[in-house]
């Protein structure tokens, strides 16, 4: 009976369910649907990570299709800015006037959001590569040396071995011969 007199007029029962489609449907997905790039903007400072690099253009290329995406070059302050950046995983590079610089580090850029990153230039390590006979360059391999091989690894291995062997000798020391007679 009740529910007659509350849903008597279609408007009515129109309007409630459309304000419970309302209540229960996450809106704020669906605006994020709409937007499909992301972006990343930051600061990019010299090797002392106080002097602001100029003239900087920082690259980021997709891991999975190769796309690049670059910024313009870094103004007076050393900022920068990606825009319209497809989602997905990124490695970055920067090239300055002074040389290039690479980061072994992946970056995850998400629709909808800006991602934030300021770095320091520091000159690193060059790892030489070695000429393969086909024609392919290769890192050299880094030989890896056992644990039991190193100065530590010797000195447990010698304790561990005089302790069992200690202890063997402790346990024979105590037991004497039962003869059958006794």
């Amino acid at each position: 009976m009740l529910q007659k007199r509350v849903f008597r007029s279609p408007a009515l029962l129109v309007a409630t369910i459309f304000s419970f489609m309302l209540i229960m449907l996450p809106l704020e997905s669906l605006a994020q649907a709409n937007t499909s790039t992301g972006s990343l903007v930051g600061f990019i400072y010299g090797s002392d990570m106080k002097t602001p690099a100029q003239m900087a253009v920082v690259k980021i290329r997709n891991l999975d299709n190769g796309q690049e995406y670059a910024s313009d070059p870094t103004d007076n302050s050393g900022a920068y800015k990606i825009g319209q950046i497809k989602e997905g995983k990124y490695i970055l590079g920067i090239n300055t006037p002074d040389g290039d610089y690479n980061f072994d580090y992946v970056l995850m850029v998400k629709s909808g959001e800006m991602g934030k990153l300021s770095l320091a230039l520091k000159t690193g390590e060059v790892t030489t590569l070695a000429q393969t006979g086909q024609g392919e360059t290769k890192a050299p391999a880094k030989e890896k040396v056992s644990f039991f091989r190193t100065p530590v690894g010797i000195a447990v291995l010698m304790v561990a071995t005089t302790l069992v062997l200690y202890g063997a000798f402790k346990l024979l020391e105590g037991e004497e011969a039962v003869s059958p007679s006794d």
